[in-house]
C-alpha cells in the first residue's frame, strides 16, 4: 500500500501447490503462467484481498 496515493497494488498469479491437486493440474495445462495486476484506490475494496490467499477469477463478457 502507497500511503500517500491510497494505492494497493494486487498481483493475481497461477497457483500452484505441492503436491499439486487435480484442480491446479487441469488449471495448468491450460494456462502455465501469468498474471493479473490491479491497482486499487478504494482502501475498502483492497483489504478484500490477503497475501497467501487463493481466489477463483471468473471472466464474464460485458
Amino acid at each position: 500500500m502507497n500511503h500517500e496515493t491510497q494505492t494497493a497494488t494486487v498481483i493475481l498469479t497461477p497457483v500452484t501447490s505441492n503436491p499439486p491437486n487435480e484442480e491446479n493440474l487441469t488449471f495448468w495445462q491450460a494456462t502455465p503462467a501469468g498474471n493479473i495486476t490491479l491497482q486499487i484506490t478504494n482502501p475498502q475494496a483492497s483489504s478484500q484481498f490477503s497475501v497467501g490467499t487463493s481466489y477463483y477469477v471468473d471472466f464474464t463478457t460485458a
